[in-house]
């Protein structure tokens, strides 16, 4: 063998041996697996059962780790783990704690995922996540609000379809709702006007807040701040006509007077078959199920106002959130981006029965009446930004009482509404 031939051999050689340890350096970075927990109020049998079914417990770079917290502990039980330094790298919450968690979640750049990408690929409702920092959560999947009626006493009073405009309810209220000899309701058009027996009181409130036109809260340079008080240039301030509107079914002087306080929790009185309309979750269709499994009912899309000429649903937008305590924040970003994939979010759609948050899966509507609506109303989708989600909750209720008790016009309820609002922000 030449010299030429021994030293090509050598040549050879080394690259082979080069080429062995290189190989053998890549397959041990991509067989290192990352560790990622994810805290959310999914129930955890039912969360790990569509990670099973989308297939994420067979990648091999990511180990999901799922914790259950109960949805009004979940900000609380977070910043406590923070504070010990044993936070969760993600976090599935809904856009009414994104606020005041704000500053325990990482934003993730525009330089990772454009703002243009973000709204070509999520409902327009999922926009509330956006800032000028960056990407704060990335949405998952939406629960609007929907009108649940009783197809049996729509059919009873001659009514071909649920109504579509809030002032079709006029007319409705006055037929559908009974009274006894008393006076007391025996049942009801709809659960309006009153709070402590109506869960869903707050979302309703809002709907009619953003339908009449006024965003409740907006963000500007100077922070967020209250907008209930401002008329936007008009006689009247949205937020006067959306809380008239909404109390005036508590008055039993008034023909379509249709639920007092005495009355049961709503989503019990529709249950019971009680109450022709409810306005309820997507999200409450299985317990409506569980209550009464003879219930002929369906769903259809929330009244809408004729005035404001935009067709408005409110939503609870569900996104994952980097919390500022990960260890790991590319592999929990490369996680969240998984879970919203469109593999993945579409399994979710379906062992939830929940709209998802992506426009893509959005355009492919269920065959079904009901899922069908849920999707539809999820595109129309919006929310505010709330600050204190338990704070609000008693301000909206103190405008409520304040007016049914006659203690405070509508006017003032709303005055004093925006002061305890904008104290609430500062």
């Amino acid at each position: 063998m030449s010299k030429f031939q021994i030293a090509l051999l050598v040549i050879f050689g080394f690259f082979i041996i080069l080429a062995v340890i290189v190989f053998s350096l890549y397959r041990g970075a991509t067989s290192e697996q990352a560790e990622v927990t994810v805290w959310g109020s999914i129930p955890a049998g039912e969360f790990n059962i569509w990670l099973n079914n989308a297939g994420i417990n067979q990648d091999n770079q990511l180990i999901f780790r799922y914790e259950e917290k109960p949805a009004e502990s979940l900000s609380a039980d977070f910043t406590e783990a923070l504070a010990s330094g044993r936070g969760p790298d993600l976090l599935l919450l809904p856009q009414s704690e994104f606020y005041r968690n704000k500053n325990k979640l990482a934003a993730i750049p525009y330089e990772s995922i454009s703002e243009r990408q973000f709204k070509e690929t999520f409902a327009e409702g999922g926009e509330i996540f956006l800032s000028p920092e960056g990407i704060y959560a990335l949405p998952l999947y939406i629960d609007p609000l929907v009108l649940y009626y009783n197809r049996d006493l729509l059919s009873a009073a001659g009514y071909v379809k649920p109504l579509s405009f809030w002032d079709e309810i006029y007319n409705e209220a006055a037929k559908l709702t009974k009274r006894d000899e008393a006076g007391n309701i025996i049942q009801s058009a709809i659960a309006l006007g009153e709070w402590r027996n109506i869960a869903n009181a707050k979302d309703i409130l809002s709907l009619l807040l953003l339908q009449a036109g006024t965003s409740i809260t907006s963000i500007s340079a100077g922070g967020l701040r209250s907008e209930l008080a401002n008329n936007f240039g008009l006689p009247v301030t949205p937020a006067e006509r959306a809380l008239d509107f909404y109390t005036q079914f508590a008055n039993p002087s008034k023909t379509y007077y249709s639920w007092s306080r005495m009355m049961p929790e709503a989503q019990t009185g529709f249950a019971s078959g009680d109450a022709a309309y409810y306005l309820g979750l997507a999200s409450e269709l299985r317990e409506l199920r569980k209550k009464s499994s003879t219930l002929n009912f369906s769903v259809a899309s929330v009244p809408q106002s004729r005035v404001g000429g935009r067709v408005i649903t409110l939503g609870h937008v569900y996104g994952l959130a980097l919390s500022r305590g990960t260890r790991n924040p590319e592999s929990s970003l490369q996680a969240a981006l998984k879970i919203v994939s469109k593999a993945v979010a579409s399994e979710f759609s379906k062992v939830f029965s929940l709209p998802p948050a992506r426009r893509d899966l959005l355009k492919e509507m269920p065959k079904d009446a009901i899922g069908s609506v849920f999707y539809e109303v999820a595109i129309q989708a919006r929310a505010w930004v709330d600050p204190e989600p338990e704070a609000t909750a008693i301000l909206f209720s103190d405008m409520v009482l304040g007016v049914t008790s006659g203690r405070l016009r509508v006017n003032e309820a709303i005055r004093a509404g925006s002061r305890q609002l904008d104290s609430l922000i500062k």
